[in-house]
């Protein structure tokens, strides 16, 4: 499956490889309640995992997830398209009622803690199941969970989206928003946006299912 031996790296460069992404969606369809569901919508979605841990039922209408500035790292509101798999997964996390309304919880008063523990139960699926299939044993290099907003950037990189609009999806200031772009341009990108989620929520689905190559990329000017 193209997985190798661990080998060490900095973390601050991890991107899963195609193999790795598929590895990653069997094992958290395997773990399930709650961490696979959260691992999936991690990737789906790209956002930070303190956002996406914290997600309340309120937060989400239809196929939007919307989050307050005071919910987000820059303090800019920011609106997330649910593409149908992200929705998928939402419908399949077992709601454990409380005030609060948290989709990823243990007890319904506080959002899912214990990430490092959660990380290591995913890792130790994939290492399985890819040890299964190449009928020797296998290890996964390391890797975190906002590795997988960075292979979500990365994905979109791949698929053609515009860096602005990979941007706006991850809620991500830089210079290319920044100065005077950052001032003046008040496009919010909300169909690029929800066209680029979409479509990476395709790839994701294809190489899940072996068929990455149907994949339709962007052109530059989309």
């Amino acid at each position: 499956m193209g997985v190798k031996p661990a080998a060490k790296e900095k973390s601050r460069d991890r991107v899963l490889t195609d193999a790795e992404i598929k590895l990653f969606w069997l094992a958290c369809t395997v773990e399930g309640q709650p961490w696979g569901h959260l691992g999936k919508m991690l990737l789906l979605t790209g956002q930070r995992l303190g956002e996406v841990v914290n997600m309340t039922d309120g937060e989400i209408t239809d196929d939007l997830w919307h989050l307050t500035a005071d919910r987000t790292k820059n303090g800019r509101a920011h609106d997330i398209a649910l593409s149908e798999a992200a929705r998928d997964v939402l419908g399949a996390v077992e709601r454990v009622k409380g005030q609060a309304g948290y989709v990823f919880t243990m007890n319904g008063a506080t959002a899912l803690q214990g990430y490092h523990k959660g990380r290591n139960h995913i890792a130790k699926r994939m290492a399985e199941i890819a040890s299964h299939e190449a009928g020797e044993a296998m290890e996964i290099p390391h890797w975190t969970f906002h590795d997988l907003r960075r292979t979500a950037a990365t994905g979109m990189a791949r698929l053609g989206i515009p860096v602005r609009v990979t941007e706006a999806v991850l809620n991500h200031v830089s210079g290319t928003a920044g100065g005077i772009v950052g001032v003046y341009q008040r496009h919010d990108y909300a169909d690029e946006k929800r066209n680029a989620l979409d479509a990476w929520a395709r790839f994701v689905g294809d190489l899940v299912d072996g068929t990455p190559d149907n994949v339709v990329l962007f052109s530059a000017n989309s």
